[in-house]
């Protein structure tokens, strides 16, 4: 999952959903929500439910704060970038994106994120091969926006 701002708010459904289902003995797989806004302190959106979600096992959260960077990481797209070898893992593996919120500078910024990490991982890959890997992941409704 990947999120800017209020593009949060599709995704605590599921993350809710995922909080609930070892109840009924579910085991889950791995979610991890990449969550963009300004200030920690500020517009961290439903932070305490997101956190109660993660200590519960449902979702590894994954902030990024444009006013108050951390190593370098400034907005979502470059913390996939710097987490860049996981996200791989995870998609190599069978794994969804979702991408909600901004479609202006959030949304274009994550799915360069995602052709680069194609291109560093893929041997002799060029912008064309990266655009028809993310273009199948599309396709494939392996890669979802909503922006």
């Amino acid at each position: 999952m990947v999120a800017a701002g209020t593009g949060l708010a599709p995704f605590r459904g599921a993350i809710a959903d995922r909080r609930a289902r070892p109840a009924s003995g579910a085991e889950l797989p791995p979610a991890v929500c990449y969550f963009g806004c300004d200030a920690p302190d500020a517009d961290y959106l439903h932070a305490e439910e997101l956190h109660a979600a993660e200590a519960a096992g449902a979702v590894s959260l994954r902030p990024a704060f444009s006013l108050a960077p951390v190593e370098g990481v400034t907005f979502v797209q470059h913390r996939i970038a710097a987490e860049a070898d996981e996200v791989w893992e995870l998609l190599r593996t069978g794994a969804r994106v979702y991408v909600c919120g901004d479609g202006s500078r959030m949304a274009p910024g994550v799915r360069e994120a995602f052709r680069t990490l194609y291109r560093d991982r893929t041997p002799d890959a060029d912008e064309a091969t990266a655009e028809r890997w993310l273009n199948e992941l599309i396709a494939n409704g392996r890669y979802v926006e909503d922006v």
